[in-house]
């Protein structure tokens, strides 16, 4: 029998349902390009147990890639080894499929690689590649620091809780250890936990000492943050407050094109860079969708602007055309959104029906809902950057969803899908969201005002802005599917009247901690 140490101590352990085989295929072969050592349990040795073997494998692969599908979400196990692996610390998982993902995992960032078309060079493949990669350097560099005990002479029946790097199996997995005689392994296993829970419990109990006898004005009370929140809304992520810097420079390309479109349409338009300071605020990583809006309507009656006046606004690819009988429950082309386009935006909504979704949303929840703010929604979607995009200098169709006969600068054009996407495609921002650039417009709560930088530049740091007092549109970020890749930029400024409803036109939510 060949040695377990080096037997098992792969670079990647791919879980996955058989019937993907032929789908994941390519993806292994892609990380194989890379150099990895790849078990995917094709082939395993003479005289070797299947639950042996392949518990071996998860319990000392460096990373676990989990391949979520529509069927290896209801696979008993692939669950389990996705269990083991999150325990690890060493889950990279993905998706091959628009999937909701199984309790437990919902939270954890999965790319979606479905339309990669088995390209090495898609950029949610490049992330996923990158988080491979990051979590193989974490534990091979852990394992190095760690000391090598003595060796001590074995027969050829070794126990696999000999094996460098293993890990407590699951509920499944000991039951199968159990029947194939490692009951010695688990009973020592379990006195190891032990010992383990005990120092990690000391550990625990010395760092809750430490902070109680720091000082209480150590910390900005901006940084102690809500509890319930997750609990009540999965979907939303804790977007810590601080100042940037709102707007663009005048060398931004996009800028001055932007200040003749509102120029001719007689408006003193500015994109002035000037400093804010935001509080901390929660914001839901996608825009709103049609599922999620059904159950609005559903739960209240409520009629959309678009329903009381019969109509709404579409795209035609020239210019906007009124279509009777359209609303919520229609798609960018004016006919009723099939049942695979639940995940998509909902569409001609007006800025007063994203306020009365708010409202519901305080209601059901709790919590204080409402849109983001002018400042909040640049400041999410920038997650730090200071480029004209959160992807750089240049923003993709392979990032967004907008017109790419119509490409940033002087690029290549892409794709022009002239439709939504779900609001999960796409790797997210920095910050954990979704489908910043491109897809929808999205409301905001502030009345546009064409020189309102300028304003808030002469205050010096402005805290918290809401925008002019009056007015009469609503401010609308992001850009759209049917935009230019220039209106997408982190600092475009576009607008709506509050009645308007369009089939470019979403929302997104914030709650107030």
């Amino acid at each position: 029998m060949k040695n377990l140490d080096t037997e098992f101590m792969t670079d990647i352990f791919v879980s996955y349902c058989h019937k993907d085989e032929e789908r994941v295929r390519p993806i292994v072969e892609e990380l194989e390009k890379r150099g990895w050592s790849v078990f995917w349990d094709m082939h395993i040795p003479a005289a070797q147990t299947w639950h042996n073997y392949i518990g071996n494998a998860l319990n000392t692969s460096r990373c676990v890639v989990v391949v979520w599908s529509r069927d290896s979400i209801i696979s008993e196990s692939v669950i389990e080894e996705a269990v083991i692996a999150k325990k690890r610390g060493v889950l990279v998982p993905l998706r091959l499929d628009d999937i909701e993902l199984p309790l437990g995992f919902s939270l954890i960032q999965s790319p979606n690689i479905s339309d990669w078309k088995n390209r090495s060079a898609h950029p949610v493949f490049q992330q996923l590649v990158a988080a491979i990669e990051s979590t193989i350097i974490s534990t091979t560099s852990s394992v190095a620091a760690a000391p090598s005990p003595p060796k001590p002479q074995v027969d050829s029946a070794r126990s696999a809780a000999q094996i460098s790097g293993y890990r407590a199996p699951g509920p499944k997995l000991e039951r199968q250890l159990q029947a194939s005689g490692y009951k010695t392994l688990l009973s020592r296993r379990a006195k190891q936990q032990a010992m383990i829970a005990v120092a990690a419990l000391m550990v625990v109990i010395l760092a809750i000492m430490v902070v109680m006898s720091y000082k209480r004005t150590s910390l900005p009370p901006q940084w102690a943050a809500p509890v319930g929140f997750v609990d009540v809304l999965p979907n939303v992520v804790l977007i810590r407050g601080g100042e940037f810097t709102m707007g663009s420079p005048e060398s931004e390309v996009g800028r001055d094109a932007a200040r003749s479109v509102y120029k001719n349409l007689g408006i003193d338009y500015s994109e002035t860079q000037h400093k804010v300071k935001l509080s901390d605020f929660y914001m839901s990583k996608y825009a709103v969708t049609v599922a999620e809006f059904r159950k609005f309507v559903e739960a209240t009656g409520y009629h959309t602007d678009a329903e009381t006046a019969g109509s709404s606004f579409l795209w035609n690819g020239k210019g906007w055309e009124e279509k009777a009988g359209v609303n919520w429950r229609y798609g960018v082309s004016g006919s009723v959104r099939p049942a695979i386009e639940d995940n998509h935006p909902v569409l001609h909504v007006s800025w007063n029906d994203a306020v009365a979704y708010c409202e519901w949303m305080t209601k059901q929840t709790g919590k204080t809902c409402r849109l983001p703010t002018e400042a909040e929604r640049e400041y999410a979607c920038r997650a730090g950057t200071t480029t004209p995009f959160n992807t750089g200098e240049n923003l993709t169709t392979d990032q967004a969803n907008y017109d790419g006969n119509y490409p940033y600068a002087n690029n290549p054009k892409g794709q022009d899908r002239s439709n939504t996407v779900p609001v999960n495609s796409f790797a997210p921002n920095a910050w954990g969201l979704y489908t910043m650039h491109g897809n929808v417009w999205e409301w905001c709560s502030d009345w546009f005002g064409g020189r309102y930088y300028d304003e808030c530049k002469a205050k010096g740091v402005v805290q918290n802005p809401v925008g002019v007092e009056t007015g009469s549109r609503r401010v609308l970020r992001g850009g759209s599917w049917s935009s230019l890749a220039g209106d997408c930029r982190s600092a475009y400024r576009n607008r709506g009247t509050p009645g308007s409803r369009n089939s470019n036109v979403g929302f997104r939510l914030v709650f107030v901690p």
